[in-house]
């Protein structure tokens, strides 16, 4: 993993202090901290200057940063280009002719590094970012969500309309893309949220805090640095129950800017089904490698040749620029996804079933085994041992799902074969064998794997099942015991994560900060985000959530029959073991209590929406539930 230095940034916002926080940093003893003064009084104290042709990152950043400041101070800084003649203090973003002048270049950056450095009246906020040019626009590439291709990640919205300043429109503008370099951008949001004080917990207008206050000044000493996780997956758009409650009314727009301010995206990975019924209906139409038996044309012949050498021959074609991948694959930036179908409709040929039966056996009756292992993973180090003889700086990239989560038992993968293990980190609190289990076939992978290792993190139960079986489940609130995997996976040296599913607006946004910044206090964020969001209203509001995470990680209350060998009966445990009578009790005058104390209108709004949102659902839950007639089980 890479080694950091740590410096202590005092942050100031005039009388309103948002305290210290220990950032990584690489210059920090070089130069003395420094105090810079955006705003004074309500007027400008200085000047935002841009290249004159700006990065679509720089543009951005120099808009979010004008805007913020705005909203702080009232004061609305000026935009200049390096075309034009700047008096005064300023701050660089982005690459320009000023940054260069001083031996800063965008091209000196790795990839998601980025320099905030304070220089005598000059403030520097710069990184590498993606060049808008013809090449750079035909890069191909199939991402893992947000958009079907690269370019369809480079969301267009109407800027000051989303920011809720529509009389300012100046019509669309073109984001940069979320898996594009935007290292400006990064060192803007960091300048933004740790200097001036926002905090962008949701996407809606509700959901943002700022200070106010006229005048604006900041110390400090400068910080070089990066996130810690390379690929951050968690686009969480609002959709579904709790967090499309707890934002209120949302556009795509708010949701695409949102994603940039947490700084979601990074580094171009995916992994998904890529044999799937789109490729075997486009693609793999060829009879000879057709699955034998019932699984014809649902999986195809993993130990046919011919297989092997058509996609070997895909991956090369990818990583040359020369075709792009089918619709329904997934290949991005050096990485390029063979998984199977979801599905067990293996092909019954001699050489499959023989590579079948020597897979592992079920363990213990886990949803994660590897029963298929050295059956499937044999077919990919085979791609990837033909892809190595022509692209040897290239990964295939697979997953450790179901019945091949667990490494082969026959061979090792390949050098250049990138793992991602499945995990179902929202079972760890409270499932102790499927927690075992997990990391178990985790650790192995961390001991055999060579090339870059990636997460899948299941965040999606028990939502996921409320809303297939349509009932309203207890919440899973869990943010300490997500927090603690997530710092176990970033000290392990894994490279990214995707979440797939989502929680409440708090866990969510506190992971995505943890994902940039392992070190930070959760607690501290914890206290900060209830005496900032709800104010009078903060310490009933926080009681509630704390103990709904108490109730929700508690293994106790997921003892038998609700307890299953590998799973939960989430449907009769909410209302319960769970939700009890007491409880409900308990949680709805906590609940009053905050209606009661709320006293601005932004106070009585935002616990009016947590309300609807999650105690509301919680009422109409358990309520739904004892109305049904049907025999349920009781816990002890």
């Amino acid at each position: 993993m890479r080694k950091v230095f740590c410096s202590v940034v005092l942050i100031c916002c005039a009388q309103w202090c948002v305290g210290c926080a220990a950032l990584r940093t690489e210059h920090a003893e070089k130069c003395p901290a420094s105090t810079f003064t955006l705003a004074k009084e309500g007027q400008p104290a200085c000047s935002i200057v841009v290249a004159a042709n700006p990065t679509p990152a720089a543009r951005l950043a120099a808009l979010e940063l004008q805007f913020h400041v705005l909203k702080i101070t009232g004061a609305e800084l000026p935009i200049h280009t390096d075309a034009e003649t700047a008096t005064g203090p300023r701050i660089l973003v982005g690459e320009s002719t000023a940054t260069r002048a001083m031996g800063y270049k965008a091209a000196d950056f790795p990839p998601q590094e980025y320099l905030i450095a304070f220089r005598p009246d000059t403030l520097i906020l710069i990184g590498r970012d993606w060049q808008d040019t013809e090449a750079n626009r035909n890069e191909l590439g199939r991402p893992m969500s947000c958009g079907e291709t690269l370019a369809a990640t480079r969301h267009k919205i109407d800027y000051w309309k989303t920011v809720g300043l529509p009389e300012r429109s100046t019509g669309e503008m073109e984001l940069p893309g979320i898996y594009d370099d935007q290292g400006s951008c990064y060192a803007t949001y960091h300048f933004i949220e740790k200097f001036c004080g926002a905090r962008w917990y949701g996407a809606t207008q509700p959901s943002i805090i700022l200070p106010l206050e006229k005048t604006l000044t900041v110390t400090g000493t400068d910080i070089r640095r990066s996130p810690a996780l390379k690929y951050r997956d968690a686009l969480f758009g609002g959709g579904w129950p709790f967090i499309q409650g707890q934002w209120g009314p949302v556009t795509q727009q708010e949701t695409w800017l949102f994603w940039r301010r947490l700084r979601l995206g990074g580094e171009k990975w995916a992994g998904n089904h890529t044999f799937n019924r789109k490729t075997f209906d486009t693609v793999f139409t060829d009879p000879e490698y057709q699955a034998q038996g019932p699984g014809r044309g649902k999986q195809l012949c993993y130990t046919n040749p011919k297989l092997v050498e058509q996609v070997a021959q895909m991956a090369r074609d990818y990583f040359d620029g020369k075709q792009a991948t089918p619709e329904g694959w997934k290949a991005v930036g050096n990485y390029f996804a063979i998984i199977p179908d979801d599905n067990s409709n293996f092909c019954n040929c001699d050489k499959c079933k023989a590579l079948i039966a020597s897979g592992r056996r079920s363990s213990s009756g886990q949803f994660s085994s590897g029963t298929i292992s050295n059956y499937f993973f044999s077919f990919v180090n085979a791609v990837a041992r033909e892809v190595a003889k022509t692209h040897p700086d290239k990964y295939i990239a697979t997953l450790a799902y179901w019945n091949y989560a667990w490494p082969p038992t026959e061979f090792e993968m390949e050098p250049n074969v990138s793992m991602a293990p499945c995990l179902h980190t929202c079972m760890y609190a409270i499932h102790k064998e499927m927690r075992e289990n997990d990391m178990k076939l985790y650790h192995e992978w961390l001991q055999k794997t060579k090339a870059p290792i990636y997460l899948w993190n299941y965040y999606h139960h028990p939502m996921e099942p409320a809303l297939i079986d349509k009932f309203n489940c207890f919440p899973n609130i869990m943010v300490h015991n997500s927090v603690q995997s997530a710092r176990m996976f970033i000290r392990d040296g894994i490279c990214g994560i995707f979440m797939c599913g989502q929680q409440d607006m708090l866990e969510n946004y506190i992971i995505t900060r943890i994902w940039d910044d392992s070190d930070q206090d959760v607690d501290a964020m914890i206290d900060e985000f209830f005496r900032l969001y709800f104010g009078a209203a903060a310490k009933p509001m926080k009681a509630f959530y704390l103990q709904l995470e108490q109730i929700a990680t508690n293994p106790k209350n997921y003892a038998k029959p609700y307890y299953k060998k590998n799973a939960i009966d989430w449907k009769n445990v909410a209302w319960t073991s769970l939700g009890t009578e007491p409880r409900m009790k308990k949680l709805g005058t906590l609940m009053a209590e905050a209606q009661k104390l709320a006293q601005t209108d932004k106070e009585k709004q935002r616990v009016g929406l947590w309300n609807d949102a999650i105690w509301k659902w919680m009422v109409e839950g358990r309520a739904a539930y004892l109305a049904k007639p049907q025999e349920k089980p009781h816990a002890k």
